[in-house]
């Protein structure tokens, strides 16, 4: 079996739960947060399996406030990160930011009332809706990659125009 690996940016409740499930489905994953102990209690929690980042990840996803993720993917495809998703609400004005052709833009619909590492679930995304919105320039298989990550998590998969989805949500 080829082992699978991730990074993740953000180990709040959503990048969290990513950690947990990914982890449980046999992946390798690495990740950081803004706040080192937000980090360290990530590994603790077994959402992480070490704090850092991997450019060679087999995917990247960014888990933090919209605001930052136009800044953070350009920073990750600087470094030789292939790969990227995110999990944010808005797309239009992300992917309007980003020229990364491995990039697809992503928000799962999923969630909950408490937030943090604490509240991280590996369950979250069973049964849920989680919208990618892949552009003319995103990467068939950067695509088909993200895509598989997500429906391994138990999501039911919804590609949407990055403008579609904002009217929707």
């Amino acid at each position: 079996m080829t082992s699978r690996t991730a990074t993740l940016v953000g180990t709040g409740l959503i990048g969290g739960s990513i950690g947990l499930a990914l982890r449980r489905a046999g992946w390798q994953v690495v990740g950081t947060d803004r706040d080192p102990d937000r980090a360290r209690a990530a590994v603790e929690r077994g959402a992480l399996d070490d704090v850092g980042e991997d450019p060679a990840s087999d995917l990247t996803i960014v888990a933090i406030p919209v605001g930052g993720i136009v800044g953070e993917v350009q920073r990750l495809g600087a470094a030789g990160h292939g790969v990227i998703t995110d999990v944010g609400s808005v797309k239009g004005p992300v992917l309007a930011g980003i020229d990364h052709p491995q990039f697809v833009g992503g928000h799962p619909m999923a969630g909950s009332e408490q937030d943090g590492i604490g509240a991280a679930d590996p369950d979250l995304f069973e049964g849920a809706t989680w919208v990618l919105t892949p552009t003319s320039s995103t990467d068939d298989r950067a695509y088909d990659a993200v895509r598989a990550a997500i429906v391994e998590l138990g999501a039911e998969v919804v590609a949407l125009e990055p403008e579609r989805h904002d009217a929707l949500v």
